[in-house]
């Protein structure tokens, strides 16, 4: 009886650690904006190679100057990460220049810094 408590237990972790993780994949955004700045930023979180817990992020991130918008003057920017996660802690790694984004599996949201991204797919 003992051991099948024990097993139980086990299968009911596993399967609540691989539905934690199973919801990050999807496309995540964010807008911003300031007295100097607007701009929209989007994640595009995907599995790595089939790895357990390996993480491709594509991020497009698109912003102006609040004083070249009636001219048009938008920058764009795209990026490529790869990412380790962490389920313990609920956190991607970014291997290359250190970037910690938290996992809220709850409310279906990334933040990284101060920066809040919503799962939209």
């Amino acid at each position: 009886m003992k051991y099948s408590f024990i097993c139980l237990l086990i299968l009911l972790t596993a399967c609540n650690n691989a539905t934690k993780e199973e919801g990050l994949p999807g496309v995540y955004v964010t807008a911003y904006q300031n007295e100097f700045f607007s701009g929209e930023d989007t994640l595009l979180v995907s599995k790595a190679n089939n790895g357990k817990a390996v993480y491709q992020i594509k991020r497009h991130t698109s912003s102006s100057k609040v004083s070249d918008i009636k001219d048009g003057s938008i920058k764009i920017i795209t990026e490529d990460w790869t990412l380790e996660y962490d389920d313990e802690k609920q956190t991607l790694f970014e291997l290359k220049q250190g970037k910690i984004l938290v996992w809220n599996n709850v409310a279906k949201t990334l933040q990284l810094g101060n920066r809040n991204y919503k799962k939209v797919e």
